[in-house]
């Protein structure tokens, strides 16, 4: 799974040279700032994947009321962080971009799991 993400993570990289058509010192500025805010919002994701599985794995377990509530409790503060690390990343990375590049990041960040699941599909119906 880590490698898979490092792989997602990879193209998306690359798709956001084209999708932004960023060369040189502009890429090197957008990258200082994208990165770093792109490894705090996998790591919430991983936090909040955790969580999720621990309420999973108590409901399954037949966990009592008290501790539902507060592993939901939970799943949702992690949610809100999650959610907190893209909106930091949106906020971060406009300021180093023009108007027409944001507005171009935001539709690519919108539509690339998308792409990519319409991508993985295309590939494993070509391999059967």
């Amino acid at each position: 799974k880590e490698k898979l993400q490092e792989r997602v993570e990879s193209v998306r990289k690359m798709r956001l040279l084209d999708v932004l058509d960023l060369q040189g010192a502009q890429a090197e500025k957008f990258y200082a700032v994208y990165n770093p805010a792109q490894a705090a919002v996998i790591d919430r994701k991983r936090a909040m994947d955790a969580k999720a599985s621990e309420l999973r794995t108590a409901l399954e377990n037949g966990a009592d009321e008290a501790t539902l509530r507060k592993l939901t409790d939970e799943l949702l503060g992690a949610m809100k962080s999650f959610e907190g690390a893209i909106d930091k990343r949106h906020t971060d990375v406009r300021a180093v971009l023009t108007p027409k590049q944001f507005a171009a990041y935001m539709a690519f960040e919108a539509l690339f799991q998308e792409e990519l699941m319409r991508t993985v599909l295309r590939r494993a119906r070509g391999r059967r």
